[in-house]
């Protein structure tokens, strides 16, 4: 290819980072299971850089998609993607269907952040629109990859995708009228320092509905999440801005409503998502550990049944 041939493409950019890679990667030095989890982990995003990964198996169960025309909605054949280390670089082409494009990016990235998260692998990343150059063969630069680096490393802070300014004002949102309702509407919202973003776990509220997404199933994933939060909670004594990640993480997780199992005179959905209680919520003496409070709760649970 000669640099005549080559040119800036206007598209929709996500950077995504593996929080604590470094850390994961000294505990493999002794831990055999940590090698096996960054091969999987790794191996898994390489997968998604088959153009025909970002399908449309979560956007076509939507309504407002079916309303639109799904088809309308397929990212095959207009998306790269590259992973290196520990990141990950997805790029789809857009003209005038940002709303579109958008939408299917959100939904495939929502889905890849909920895997990670049930292996204890928590993400972070930067959404924006801009020109880059993404081919085939990994090769990958330009502005709207350095604004996605920057929101990933400055402004998301917690594990979350976050949405540029300039992004969000190609999309329609805040929606004014329910027919301009897209899917990335159920994903996206605006968090409490100001960021327009998703987290991790969001797929699961959005999803719980499916026919395919059984209770077993359901039950199953929000636990596995439960775990890497409390684990995650329990083992960053000597870090607080780790602490923190996974103190917001439990906001979060606790705040997602699952309408399944859903009380709506106690406001409770206990037997679908059990909640991460306080520490020494409840209870007596100076534990410092989430997990004995989970492990008190749960005992207690067994007995009254």
């Amino acid at each position: 290819m000669t640099t005549g041939q080559i040119k800036y493409e206007q598209r929709i950019v996500a950077f995504i980072d593996i929080l604590g890679f470094k850390e994961i990667v000294k505990q493999s030095e002794h831990d055999t299971t940590k090698i096996e989890l960054l091969y999987s982990v790794l191996d898994f995003l390489k997968g998604w850089e088959t153009s025909d990964k970002w399908d449309l198996k979560f956007v076509e169960i939507e309504e407002d998609a079916q309303k639109k025309g799904v088809v309308n909605f397929d990212i095959r054949g207009k998306t790269n993607t590259t992973s290196f280390s520990d990141s990950i670089v997805v790029s789809v082409q857009v003209d005038d269907n940002v709303n579109e494009m958008t939408s299917t990016l959100v939904v495939n990235l929502a889905y890849i952040g909920a895997l990670l998260i049930e292996k204890g692998i928590l993400f972070r990343g930067g959404l924006t629109i801009g020109n880059i150059v993404h081919n085939d063969n990994g090769t990958v630069f330009g502005q709207a990859l350095i604004d996605a680096y920057q929101l990933e490393t400055k402004s998301a802070k917690y594990p979350r995708i976050i949405l540029s300014d300039k992004l969000i004002r190609e999309l329609n949102y805040p929606i004014e009228t329910k027919r301009n309702r897209y899917p990335y509407h159920q994903y996206i919202d605006r968090f409490e320092d100001g960021c327009i973003g998703f987290h991790q776990m969001i797929y699961y509220q959005v999803i719980e509905s499916w026919t395919e997404m059984t209770s077993v199933k359901l039950i199953s994933s929000l636990s596995n999440v439960r775990k890497t939060i409390i684990d995650g909670l329990d083992s960053s004594f000597e870090n607080t801005d780790i602490f923190e990640k996974y103190r917001w993480l439990k906001e979060q997780y606790n705040n997602l409503i699952i309408l399944r199992d859903f009380d709506f005179d106690t406001k409770t959905d206990e037997h679908i998502k059990m909640k991460i209680r306080e520490l020494n919520d409840g209870i007596s003496g100076q534990n410092i550990h989430y997990s004995y409070t989970d492990k008190f709760y749960n005992q207690r649970n067994n007995r009254q049944k």
